[in-house]
């Protein structure tokens, strides 16, 4: 019986897999080309084909990996007519409640990122400048005089505080852990009928 060699995606795939668990466990400094290489049964020559380089390889487990999928709530909520802030946050917590190995990744390569000679900082910090941006283009159903800047700020901060602490605490839905934080982010009454 023959078994079908991998193909081109199977491997790249199996690289990033292997990348997104290596860079939240090990960081970007910890994680070395020969490691990834082991793990997915390559030589370091045979990744790098597939990525080009480590720092193409971060690039791609941040953008392809974790990026992709928020910002495709992003562009569903940019389609809609009046959408809510909070569905949007709920969307991304479920998606997140889901992938932890990923939000370990992010988490540890945001706060490794801090140093401005990281090959991620400029990610990092454009990504939160962008990610305000494009939620800023977003016709939202807010309570009159509220500062959706100001909300959507705050709101990706609690996020990302939150996310750690869920990290550090295995087993608890995030979804559940965030349902608390909308209480403080968006108090009822002033909030009613907008989440």
């Amino acid at each position: 019986m023959n078994v079908p060699s991998p193909t081109d995606t199977d491997r790249r795939t199996a690289i990033l897999d292997a990348a997104v668990e290596s860079f939240g466990k090990l960081g970007y400094y910890g994680t070395s080309l020969q490691r990834i290489a082991t793990e997915v049964g390559l030589t370091k020559a045979g990744v790098l084909h597939y990525v080009g380089s480590k720092e193409g390889l971060l690039k791609l487990a941040l953008t392809e990996k974790y990026d992709r999928v928020t910002e495709s709530i992003n562009t569903v909520m940019i389609a809609q007519e009046r959408p809510l802030i909070a569905d949007m946050w709920r969307q991304v917590v479920a998606v997140n409640n889901k992938r932890p190995a990923l939000v370990h990744m992010f988490s540890t390569l945001s706060a490794e990122a801090l140093d401005p000679a990281h090959p991620a900082h400029d990610y990092f910090a454009d990504r939160e400048r962008r990610t305000v941006t494009m939620a800023l283009n977003i016709n939202w159903a807010v309570p009159e005089d509220v500062n959706v800047e100001h909300v959507l700020q705050a709101g990706f901060s609690m996020m990302d505080g939150l996310q750690l602490r869920w990290l550090r605490a295995p087993g608890q839905d995030l979804n559940a852990v965030w349902a608390d934080c909308e209480d403080v982010l968006m108090p009822l009454p002033l909030w009613e009928g907008y989440r």
